[in-house]
């Protein structure tokens, strides 16, 4: 017996759509990221599910309900699975943060290990809350499967963890709104990547392709 983990992040918001950082400030889901939950919902209804932990910001408790609905279990909100505090960044467009922090965006693009967002939170930081969070449920779950809704830069670092990869590296990683990725583990020296940051069942929308931001 081995654990199906699987990762999912939350859908579009208009803050997503227009690129402006959103941390912890709590928004809701657009229509479009209403309807990707829902596909992503249809997509795993016939799947059973153990648990379903989810960020407590709106954005990824809507997500994950509707994800619930057809297997009628609550969902799990977890503190320690909520984004990363993007400090002075949180409510400004990339192309903002670019002209007001140039020095540290490059940072953060370039080589984010011992990143401190201005006002925010280190990723030294938020690694350690993400990553002890993820470590706590893999421990309470060893077989079955479970399911993990939240944002962007948590699910890289879990990503990251669960591959052996260095906090640095998670700007090799992407996970679009409601992309899944899971992981095969049988123990923690032992885990496997089935499908990473996978968007297909999102292309019956025909919209345009989320983006990793």
């Amino acid at each position: 017996m081995t654990l199906e983990l699987i990762l999912i992040r939350h859908g579009e918001t208009e803050w997503n759509k227009d690129r402006v950082f959103r941390g912890q400030m709590d928004m809701r889901l657009n229509a479009t990221g209403i309807v990707q939950a829902d596909v992503v919902a249809d997509l795993l209804k016939d799947k059973v599910f153990d648990a379903i932990y989810t960020s407590p910001l709106k954005r990824a408790v809507v997500t994950a309900r509707r994800i619930a609905k057809p297997h009628g279990i609550e969902i799990r909100e977890t503190p320690g699975l909520s984004d990363m505090h993007f400090g002075l960044w949180q409510g400004l467009t990339e192309v903002q943060v670019k002209e007001r922090f140039s020095s540290a965006y490059r940072k953060w693009n370039t080589n984010p290990a011992w990143m401190k967002v201005p006002g925010g939170e280190t990723t030294r930081k938020a690694w350690k809350r993400i990553n002890s969070q993820l470590r706590e449920i893999l421990f309470m779950h060893g077989t079955g499967t479970v399911v993990i809704v939240s944002h962007r830069v948590p699910l890289k670092m879990m990503t990251a963890y669960l591959l052996k990869m260095k906090r640095g590296e998670i700007t090799k990683i992407k996970h679009d709104p409601c992309a899944i990725s899971i992981f095969d583990v049988p123990d923690r020296y032992n885990i496997k990547a089935i499908t990473l940051n996978d968007s297909s069942h999102l292309k019956r929308l025909d919209l345009p392709p989320a983006e990793d931001f």
